[in-house]
């Protein structure tokens, strides 16, 4: 008769019984006497030995058993009660097999590709009940983070989220093992990479490998994980809640993340999306209020760098970019006189306008069904030294063509200062893929550097997309 595991081990589990409090008393109390056993009358000592001999009898059906039904398996024995403990304390410690040592690599990869996609739920997984939420196992998914957002590794079209086994040296003893494994952990362009050493304790049942705990080695994870209590609060040596860990990533590196955007805008944004994020986490306030008083007060600085000139900026940017796309809708050239300067800087928007209401006279394009002012956000500032300052802005205009709704573009504004009010003073597109980008901006400056004015320039741009226009309307 063929048994599998699971049968082997409910076998195993009826067979053997349950220690009681009482045989576990009856055992320590005979040993205590037989330590005094030289100091006693031999009647005492003879009924020393009786008492122990019964004792010694069933021990030896306790060891008997596992020996007999475990000596292949003895993961078998990890989840069946007496046996689990007797296998282990008789089981030799050795090397592990090659084939255990690979099946240990590809679960301890497995994990760090958990960690570095922030998969807690996956990760968890793999260990033992319980075994993930210990502070070890916290600051492992916490620096992997820090690798993946601030330390240059971990590039996405990588192997395991840029880590490998490099090494892995693991002693068993019976159905648990211990490793010390050397990561490999590459740059983001592929071609460099550095190392990382973990300690990692596995348990095995029938059903497998799961990890027990996980500790990371090196002098960086130290360094981080001081400086990561440091900023907040130490890491419980239990129950920590895994969600937190890319916000309080972010709150660790804010320098870095502001460097990241171009303006208060972007940062206003931001900071208002991540604090809105985080409320949706279910963790422990105590362990939330931290982030929530670096994020707040980030958000605070945002906020206070809006500035006057910005919200006008974004103000003159919605308008302008409605009434360029309104003459797509009413085939007449719009007026920006009151808000844009005609210049050598602003010549070539004026042209690109004029050719929306010539697209749709001509019916080469189109014509819109509704255009509705929109909405701005200025993504970086730099100031000119004609005192001047130029803007990065993106604007939204609510327009209907259809089925189509709504148009975003990226527009630079230089903008002057004066009379209470801020003029246009300069115009320019570095994205998109109108007439604007592909026909006049590269035609008119082609034309200048032949020697044109900046007005001939312009207007020989403008005639050569005009007959554009003509053909596709043809």
């Amino acid at each position: 008769m063929i048994f599998s595991d699971e049968t082997l081990k409910e076998g195993a589990n009826a067979f053997v019984p349950p220690v009681s409090d009482g045989y576990e008393r009856m055992v320590a109390d005979t040993v205590s006497k037989l330590k005094a056993s030289g100091r006693e009358r031999a009647p005492k000592r003879r009924v020393a030995l009786r008492v122990l001999s019964a004792a010694a009898a069933v021990l030896a059906a306790l060891v008997m058993i596992p020996a007999v039904v475990f000596a292949a398996r003895p993961a078998l024995a990890a989840e069946v009660p007496v046996a689990e403990g007797i296998v282990y304390a008789l089981s030799p410690a050795k090397a592990a097999g090659e084939a255990d040592c690979e099946r240990i690599g590809a679960l301890v990869t497995e994990v760090f590709r958990a960690f570095a996609f922030r998969d807690y739920a996956s990760a968890e997984s793999l260990f033992k009940d319980g075994a993930m939420h210990t502070r070890e196992s916290y600051i492992a998914a916490a620096y992997t983070e820090h690798m993946l957002e601030f330390g240059d590794a971990l590039p996405e079209s990588a192997d395991a989220c840029g880590i490998e086994t490099a090494e892995l040296s693991a002693e068993r003893k019976a159905f648990r093992y211990t490793g010390r494994v050397t990561l490999n952990v590459l740059s983001r362009d592929g071609n460099a990479s550095h190392t990382e050493e973990c300690l990692v304790r596995v348990w095995e049942n029938a059903e497998g490998m799961h990890i027990e705990s996980i500790e990371m080695q090196s002098e960086a994870c130290r360094e981080f994980a001081l400086r990561y209590e440091e900023a907040f609060r130490p890491v419980p040596e239990a129950g920590a809640c895994f969600d937190l860990i890319p916000f309080a990533d972010r709150c660790l590196e804010l320098e870095a993340v502001n460097l990241s955007f171009g303006g208060a805008r972007e940062r206003e944004a931001y900071y208002g999306r991540i604090i809105a994020e985080l409320d949706g986490v279910s963790a422990p306030a105590a362990e939330k209020e931290p982030l929530y008083r670096l994020l707040r007060a980030e958000l605070e600085s945002a906020e206070a760098d809006i500035t006057p000139a910005i919200i006008t900026a974004e103000d003159a940017a919605a308008e302008l970019m409605y009434r360029y796309w309104l003459a797509r809708k009413t085939g007449e050239p719009g007026d920006f006189s009151d808000i844009m300067e005609h210049n050598e800087r602003t010549d070539l928007f004026l042209k690109d306008a004029l050719l929306q209401a010539d697209a749709a006279a001509l019916g080469a394009r189109a014509p819109l069904d509704t255009v509705e002012r929109g909405s701005a956000m200025v993504t970086r500032t730099a100031e000119n030294a004609d005192g001047t300052f130029t803007a990065w802005i993106a604007v939204k205009t609510h327009i209907t063509a259809g089925p189509m709704e709504g148009v975003g573009e990226d527009i630079v504004l230089t903008l002057r200062r004066g009379g209470g009010r801020l003029a246009i003073v300069g115009f320019d597109r570095e994205t998109g893929d109108g007439l604007y980008i592909y026909t006049l901006k590269p035609l008119a400056e082609k034309l200048k550097a032949a020697g044109h004015s900046w007005q001939e320039a312009g207007e020989m741009a403008y005639e050569e997309a005009y007959k554009e226009l003509s053909a596709n309307a043809g």
